[in-house]
């Protein structure tokens, strides 16, 4: 029979671990929160949500580990190209009227998305197992970074980086099998 006093402390040891873990996995998400605040100051306070969920799924990724974990950097960095391209379009002067201001920026998050993808997918292609969980993991982290961008010009700016990421990731999830 196991002692009370021996259950009790497996579960502080793990309580433990899991705080440790936790903690750990804190610093991998800083750099999404502040891309977040960048996104708020350049952009809509719109774009908060989003980072809320950007900078959870980071610290969520960390803490879980393996590929979950590994995917977080490069999902930020690729998530950087489809972020960085409509302040780019605007900073370049592009003034947005009417609907060839939705047209352009638009295709601004449509490239970010597929290079994006393409990012992730030479990754991944590199790793030997774990391929799926991190092309999903890194996939969805680009997606939330880039849409803090995108949103700006409605849901068909996210959708488009979405579509974009996903039509260029799709081939690295069937060559897993191959």
């Amino acid at each position: 029979m196991v002692s009370s006093e021996a259950v009790r402390l497996q579960r502080r040891a793990r309580l433990a671990y899991e705080w440790g873990r936790l903690r750990a996995a804190v610093p991998g998400a800083l750099p999404a929160a502040g891309l977040t605040l960048m996104a708020a100051v350049l952009g809509s306070r719109a774009t908060l949500p989003l980072g809320a969920a950007l900078v959870l799924l980071c610290v969520g990724l960390g803490w879980r580990g393996r590929q979950w974990g590994r995917a977080v950097t490069p999902g930020l960095l690729a998530g950087l190209i489809p972020l960085l391209g409509p302040f780019l379009v605007l900073a370049a002067g592009h003034v947005c009227f009417g609907g060839g201001c939705r047209s352009f920026c638009f295709a601004s998050c449509v490239i970010g998305g597929l290079l994006a993808g393409a990012l992730l997918s030479r990754e991944a292609l590199r790793m030997e197992q774990g391929r799926l969980g991190f092309i999903l993991a890194s996939g969805t982290v680009a997606s939330l970074c880039g849409s803090l961008a995108c949103i700006l010009y409605g849901l068909s700016g996210v959708l488009g980086l979405v579509a974009g990421l996903a039509l260029v990731s799709t081939p690295v999830l069937v060559l897993r099998r191959a």
